[in-house]
């Protein structure tokens, strides 16, 4: 499938199990796709080098990246290893991008404390805004055959640009569902909301409205109404839940459309939901070459 043929995988100087390596090859495996190791040698400060003598640091477990990449070419998979020298890693990422173009950036997550969220930027918000690429956060949960893939669709905006953008979530997500063998399940969550006379509207009608508006929008996929689910709620709780609620290998939310000052001061939900996920998750930005392609 071409839309994970060409993927980049960062290995990341926090991490001992290269759980980003083994995902890579394994979706290199079932998708005959090739796959570049990014690593980092991070350059001294001037000061460092004067005080230890030293022009670089040495690459986190690199005896174990070349035992995969070995037994990744047995398997016939195309696999290369880079090694940048860069002050950190987000620079390296940066020009490995330019230079080349990927369908996808794998990259393993790291929790952080919520509360930490307002005053510090957490590493993966850093990393999709450097990257122009779709990032998938990967854990050590196992992808199970026969579970599911979970895709957020927002239907409340109307616009061209969105529409196009949800269509291209449930393509791609259908995409990585056949991958995984998963079955795919479409949700939207909202917020109860008043009438003008700050009456509160009845919570049946609230809810059938939206499933409605989902099922409308996803017609031309064909979708059985089981696999269509509606929630009231903020998405930073709902998400998690049904995650966990459907067993899912993989949450697909889409990314960057939306870049407000409350994004800057608190973080996407994306960044909170990752944060409380115990499964993987795609962020999924636009590709420029479907910006303009006809939506449903």
């Amino acid at each position: 499938m071409d839309s994970f043929s060409n993927i980049l995988t960062l290995v990341q100087p926090r991490t001992s199990g290269l759980i980003s390596l083994k995902k890579s090859i394994l979706l290199a495996k079932k998708n005959h796709a090739s796959v570049t190791v990014l690593a980092t040698k991070e350059k001294p400060s001037a000061y460092q080098r004067w005080l230890n003598h030293k022009t670089t640091t040495e690459v986190v477990n690199e005896d174990k990246i070349n035992g995969l990449i070995d037994l990744a070419k047995q398997e016939g998979i195309s696999i290369d290893y880079k090694i940048r020298e860069e002050r950190d890693q987000f620079i390296a990422l940066k020009k490995q991008l330019k230079e080349n173009q990927y369908d996808l950036v794998v990259a393993e997550s790291f929790k952080e404390a919520s509360h930490l969220w307002t005053f510090e930027q957490a590493e993966y918000t850093h990393l999709l805004r450097v990257s122009d690429t779709s990032v998938l956060f990967v854990g050590d949960h196992k992808w199970l055959n026969n579970g599911n893939v979970l895709a957020a669709i927002e239907t409340e905006e109307n616009t061209v640009t969105h529409k196009t953008f949800n269509n291209e979530i449930i393509e791609k997500s259908s995409d990585l569902a056949k991958l995984l063998m998963s079955d795919i399940h479409l949700f939207n969550c909202y917020l109860e909301s008043c009438s003008v006379s700050f009456q509160p509207m009845d919570p049946m009608k609230q809810s059938k409205n939206h499933l409605d508006n989902l099922t409308s929008f996803v017609k031309p996929y064909y979708f059985e109404g089981k696999c269509l689910h509606v929630e009231e709620g903020l998405a930073d709780d709902i998400i998690p839940s049904l995650a966990n609620k459907y067993n899912a290998n993989v949450v697909v939310m889409g990314y960057g459309e939306h870049q407000g000052w409350l994004s800057r001061i608190k973080g996407h939900t994306l960044d909170y939901v990752l944060n409380n996920l115990s499964c993987d998750l795609l962020a999924l930005k636009q590709s420029n070459n479907r910006a303009n392609k006809p939506h449903h």
